[in-house]
């Protein structure tokens, strides 16, 4: 390649010039499209969530395996307590290793959570592995407003936890 860009420079781009470029393009896309944010995911009802969806807002976002998502409650009822106002986002992380369509996890959710209550489906987990997440507990991930992930606190629901959670969303929502 060093050969191609140190020859001396034509009206007319050469093959192997072209090819260079093409493939030197291609590598800059694949970087930045895996240290983007997940792509746009269905929720139970079939609606499409994503963490652009609040752009100039302080976001959280509550990643955890879908069969432990009943340990995010006590996360949310704090969150929402003192921080109401705070776009929430709750993704279930499908294990690669399960064998299930969309409307299987769907129906489920649908059944066990109420109507007011909306879960991004993960089938392809790509929250975890983006945020290199342990979904077996819950991962509270707080984003700026520019949707920029500035936090993240993983764990069981602990005060001492949430503590250290609202000294970052205290920051945040200040500047905002």
């Amino acid at each position: 390649m060093t050969r191609i860009l140190n020859q001396k420079k034509s009206t007319v781009l050469r093959p192997e010039f072209n090819v260079a470029k093409g493939f030197a393009a291609c590598l800059i896309f694949l970087t930045f499209a895996s240290h983007g944010q997940p792509p746009p995911l269905p929720d139970q009802f079939g609606a499409v969530g994503q963490l652009g969806d609040h752009l100039g807002s302080v976001q959280v976002v509550i990643v955890v395996s879908a069969k432990r998502l009943r340990r995010i409650k006590p996360w949310e009822r704090a969150l929402r307590e003192h921080y109401d106002a705070v776009p929430l986002l709750r993704v279930a992380d499908v294990p690669r290793t399960t064998k299930v369509e969309y409307e299987a996890v769907a129906e489920k959710l649908r059944k066990r959570l109420p109507d007011d209550i909306n879960v991004l489906i993960d089938l392809e987990g790509r929250w975890s592995s983006e945020y290199a997440l342990d979904t077996r507990v819950p991962n509270v991930l707080v984003f700026d407003t520019a949707g920029e992930l500035v936090a993240r606190h993983a764990g069981k629901y602990k005060s001492a936890r949430f503590e250290a959670l609202r000294v970052d969303l205290e920051r945040l929502v200040r500047t905002q």
